[in-house]
């Protein structure tokens, strides 16, 4: 029996010696675990012998058992190559997509069909991700790595370019020809792309059109093109500076939507660009012109015109005849009667006119005793009389100006027929001599002009404190169009509020009769704001004067004359092009008009097309947002790019032309350009189009029993029912180790325990051969007796 007791030490020592040279040959082996062979003694017995007696009967091989310590890492160029630092192993799943297998060896590479695959084709397993990367565990799918993104093309919707233009670039009056480089200034380039990734390249040429000057901007024209197309800018309305968009009324101002007055117009509008309001005119007064008088050679007014008829002969206006008639102005309810007695300078046409004037300003500027409480509120003031010598006609204009103003001259008894204001033919009503009443939609005669104002300096009182009027404060001097007013209030001494010195103000300014002139102060208004005396007149414009000097008591005492001021208005002009009016219809230029409205009073106002303007400090005045263009429809029929432009960021500044920013919206597909593994087993893959895509999560599987693990070659392991079923889990999470990138794990084994593994086998091995020598040799001894 010692025989065969022997040969099981033989037999186990054969296997120590075949685990040991396995792991000597595996030492290369990424990812490798080295294996321990271990033993069982062989004893039997039965329940009648004595084991204490029993002698064992050799030793049996019961398992080759893997150990799962961790193996150093060795660094390499490849982002594919993966090391678990700590517990864990890579899933994978076999070519035919059957069976799944576990490895520590994470040498991999890229198939033909860009799956993460290993030596032998096996497929490396990952978790889906949302946007904050947070795995998916419950469904594992085969790690892909596109070498080229899809369906992430971006068609080109807007440009950005902030450009420097130079300040003293010089002015192109040449028509534009792009193949002539002296028909512009500068041009720019970029690719844009069109749906599918398609590049076109795009170039905007830009020429200088106009200088800045104190009343005009500096101008440049875009000229847009898409390979060999050019693209036409789209109507693009005005804004102001913080973006709001623009409407202009009839008079030419322009106010954002926010404003209470805009009514934003809809349907179809005439056309009107921000360039176009440039026609400015002075608000005039409605002004009625009678028909030609009469005069003989020395041009004085005479009551005949026809000297051949029989009897007829020229009579001069003699003194003391009696013009009478009526005039109603500015909306008033019912008309003054003029009446006025002619003296011998009234021959003159010119002096007559100027003794009108002051007749109908003392009438009408006065309140009448049989006048409403209402008709005092409607007094009128600064009407003008003038003789045309040109046209021999007179003519009186109301004191205010714009379309708001009106005037009716009314005659009623004959005695003003040689003025020119005949009377109306019999059945006719009695009509006025009036511009023709302003409509709308559509401006005359402008906005009503503005009065002079004198405000004083802020003196130590309110409006209800007291103040000292004294003889050395109690006289002011004041001057009211042209007329000058001593004014000296009192009793003094006394203290009065200071409502109540303006009151005396007022009422010791108007009502003051010019000596030369007879004309009467009227009209003027005097408050205490803000701790300041406020002057103003009735009339309105630039003739229209006041200044008044008083102690310093008062605030008076530095001040300076102050002058009205006649305001402006832009006639609207309406955009012709090829000589026909041009509109707008659902933000589309046309020349059908056909459903204008007649009753729109706010129109949206238009840049003019491909426009670019700077004040001359060089900031951008428009457009303050992106300039739009028509859709261009590509080459070939790919396809259509509607785009805009951003130049908002442009400046115009005494420095060469300058590309400051540019960019554009607009993305090819990507080319795989660079791999980042994070150590939580993240896969962010970067594409030469700017897109960062994360792949997917490299999850780790683990189990309660590793050493269970059945092997099946490569390093690779299946699970088996002493292992138990995989656990799947993120890198770096409770029970998973850490996943580095471009790195593997070498093999568990020392060498030198295995040589040392190696000669103790070899001992055992001789030792058990020595054994079975010896039993051979008690045998021959056995046999050798009989003999």
């Amino acid at each position: 029996m010692s025989f065969y007791t022997s040969l099981t030490g033989l037999n186990s020592a054969t296997a120590q010696l075949a685990v040991t040279s396995n792991n000597i040959a595996n030492v290369g082996t990424s990812g490798f675990k080295r294996s321990r062979a271990d033993f069982g003694d062989i004893f039997s017995t039965s329940p009648l012998q004595k084991s204490s007696s029993h002698i064992g009967q050799g030793v049996s091989l019961k398992q080759v058992r893997q150990e799962f310590t961790q193996g150093n890492i060795s660094t390499s160029g490849n982002s594919l190559d993966l090391a678990i630092t700590g517990d864990g192993f890579f899933p994978l799943r076999t070519p035919d997509g059957l069976q799944d297998v576990y490895t520590r060896n994470g040498a991999f590479t890229l198939n033909d069909q860009n799956n993460v695959v290993n030596s032998t084709g096996q497929r490396l397993m990952a978790a889906s991700v949302d946007s904050s990367g947070k795995a998916n565990l419950a469904k594992l799918s085969v790690l892909t790595i596109p070498p080229k993104t899809s369906d992430e093309a971006v068609k080109t919707t807007g440009i950005q370019l902030g450009l420097n233009f130079p300040a003293n670039a010089p002015v192109i009056t040449e028509p534009f020809d792009r193949t002539n480089p002296e028909t512009y200034n500068k041009s720019t380039a970029l690719t844009v792309y069109d749906g599918v990734g398609n590049g076109y390249l795009a170039t905007v040429y830009y020429a200088r059109t106009q200088v800045a000057t104190a009343d005009n901007d500096s101008k440049w024209q875009t000229y847009f093109f898409v390979g060999d197309m050019q693209v036409k800018p789209a109507l693009l309305q005005a804004s102001n500076h913080v973006g709001e968009a623009l409407y202009v009324n009839k008079y030419g101002e322009l106010a954002p939507k926010t404003d209470p007055r805009v009514i934003p117009s809809s349907g179809t509008t005439a056309l009107y660009t921000l360039d176009q309001l440039s026609n400015k005119k002075a608000s005039t007064p409605a002004t009625a012109f009678g028909s030609p008088v009469p005069q003989n050679e020395d041009g004085f007014i005479i009551t005949a015109t026809d000297t051949t008829a029989p009897g007829a002969s020229e009579s001069v206006l003699e003194a003391g005849s009696s013009v009478t008639f009526d005039i109603k102005l500015d909306g008033a309810t019912r008309a003054r009667t003029v009446e006025y007695v002619t003296v011998e300078e009234d021959k003159d046409p010119a002096i007559l006119a100027r003794n009108l004037e002051v007749t109908v300003n003392n009438l009408l500027g006065q309140p009448a005793s049989d006048l409403t409480p209402d008709e005092v509120q409607e007094l009128r003031y600064g009407v003008t009389v003038k003789f045309d010598t040109a046209n021999s006609k007179f003519v009186i204009a109301s004191g205010t100006t714009g379309d708001e103003s009106s005037i009716e001259i009314l005659k009623n008894d004959g005695t003003a027929d040689w003025l020119g204001f005949n009377p109306p033919t019999e059945g006719q009503a009695q009509t006025n001599q009036l511009l023709e009443s302003a409509s709308p939609n559509e401006a005359l005669r402008g906005i009503a002009s503005l009065p002079a104002q004198l405000t004083g300096e802020v003196i130590n009182a309110s409006k209800s404190s007291s103040i000292a009027l004294t003889s050395g404060n109690k006289d002011f001097l004041v001057s009211v169009d042209g007329i000058t007013v001593p004014v000296s209030l009192g009793p003094v001494p006394a203290s009065y509020t200071m409502d109540r010195i303006a009151e005396m103000l007022e009422q010791a300014i108007n009502g003051y009769e010019d000596p030369e002139s007879k004309r009467l102060v009227s009209g003027v208004q005097v408050a205490f704001e803000n701790q300041r005396l406020v002057f103003t007149t009735a009339t309105t414009g630039e003739g229209a004067s006041i200044q008044v000097t008083g102690k310093s008591d008062w605030g008076l005492a530095n001040t300076e004359m102050k002058f009205g001021q006649t305001t402006e208005w832009v006639k609207l002009t309406q955009l012709l092009e090829n000589g026909a009016p041009q509109y707008v219809k659902n933000g589309v230029q046309t020349e059908d008009g056909s459903s204008a409205s007649a009753q729109t009073e706010w129109w949206p106002v238009y840049l003019d097309r491909g426009e670019l303007s700077f004040d001359m400090s060089g900031k951008p005045v428009s457009p303050l947002q992106t300039m739009p263009f028509e859709t261009a429809i590509l080459q070939g029929g790919t396809g259509a790019l509607t785009m805009s432009i951003d130049f908002t960021k442009s400046t115009q500044y005494p420095s060469a032309f300058a590309v400051l920013s540019q960019s554009q919206d607009g993305a090819p597909e990507g080319e795989l350009m660079g791999l980042n593994i994070e150590v939580d087993g993240l896969v962010n893959a970067t594409y030469s189009n700017g897109s960062q895509v994360s792949l997917g999560k490299i999850v780790l599987a683990n189990f309660s029993s590793p050493s269970g693990l059945r092997q099946v070659g490569d390093s690779s392991y299946l699970a088996s029912a002493t292992s138990g079923m995989a656990t799947i889990g993120e890198a770096g999470s409770a029970g998973f180790g850490s996943i580095r990138a471009g790195a593997t794990e070498r093999s568990n084994v020392d060498l030198t325990q295995e040589l040392v593994d190696l000669i103790t086998a070899q001992r055992y091995f001789q030792a058990n051969a020595k054994a079975i020598e010896t039993s051979s040799t008690m045998t021959s001894a056995i046999i050798n007796i009989r003999s």
